[in-house]
Order: C-alpha cells, then structure tokens, then sequence
C-alpha cells in the first residue's frame, strides 16, 4: 500500500457503495446556513 492518495477519477466506482443519507444532506445545508449567519452577524458587529 502507497501514501499516494486515490484519485477518484481514475477509481471505478464502487455500485454496493452508499448513497449519501438524507440526513447528511440536511446537517451540511444546516452548517452552511449557521456559517452564513455567522458570517452576517461578524458584519453587523463591524459596522456598529
């Protein structure tokens, strides 16, 4: 085994490997909104 890291395009894909579950979908939309409300919010302090 190599330290090279695989390259997933020259990788065929797995068909038995899992699809991504819905519930990690939802929790990277969630961070990605608390990250932009977080990002606002950094804003509005500035500008007080």
């Amino acid at each position: 085994m190599t330290d090279q890291p695989v390259d997933p395009a020259a990788t065929p894909e797995d068909p038995d490997a899992p699809e991504i579950a819905a519930d990690d979908v939802g929790a990277s939309a969630a961070a990605e909104r608390a990250s932009k409300q977080a990002a606002n919010d950094d804003m509005a302090a500035e500008n007080d």
